[in-house]
């Protein structure tokens, strides 16, 4: 079994990935409210630690929910002892601007942990990658598409 140890009383701690959905038509800064009463559900009350934060924003659904065509979308990594899950969970389902939410255990990180730095530069290949490929005119079709 791969368990992260960390100095937090000693306790074993697992390392999760959260996705929660926000109503869209609340206010900014109402909906980082939000975003941080879930850090500070996971920090706080469960004892975890915050790795990262993505906002994603506002962004089209797939389908509708409930109501909403769109949402606004959080994702969270953090380390957390597994018995405390359960807490976060009854935390989504009682905030009901928080439309849908997932927390998923990520074993791969916990078999083969990425430092900081290395997100960091992973993230940074990402985001440099697309715009070298835009100023690039290359527009060369595939010999199979060209005969077409």
């Amino acid at each position: 079994m791969c368990r992260t140890k960390l100095s937090m009383g000693g306790k074993f701690m697992r390392i999760y990935e959260t996705l929660f959905i926000i109503d869209p038509t609340l206010e900014e800064e109402a909906r980082n409210k939000l975003v941080d009463r879930v850090k500070n559900q996971i920090e706080e009350k469960m004892g975890g630690k915050i790795r990262q934060i993505d906002r994603w924003g506002v962004r089209q659904l797939a389908f509708k929910v409930q109501k909403f065509n769109e949402g606004d979308y959080t994702v969270m990594l953090f380390d957390a002892d597994p018995s405390q899950i359960k807490s976060l969970e009854e935390m989504y389902k009682i905030v009901p601007e928080i439309f849908r939410h997932l927390i998923l255990r990520r074993e791969d990180l916990e078999k083969h942990p990425i430092s900081p730095k290395q997100a960091e530069e992973v993230e940074e290949v990402a985001v440099v990658q697309p715009a070298m490929n835009a100023e690039s005119n290359d527009t060369e079709m595939p010999k199979e598409v060209e005969n077409s």
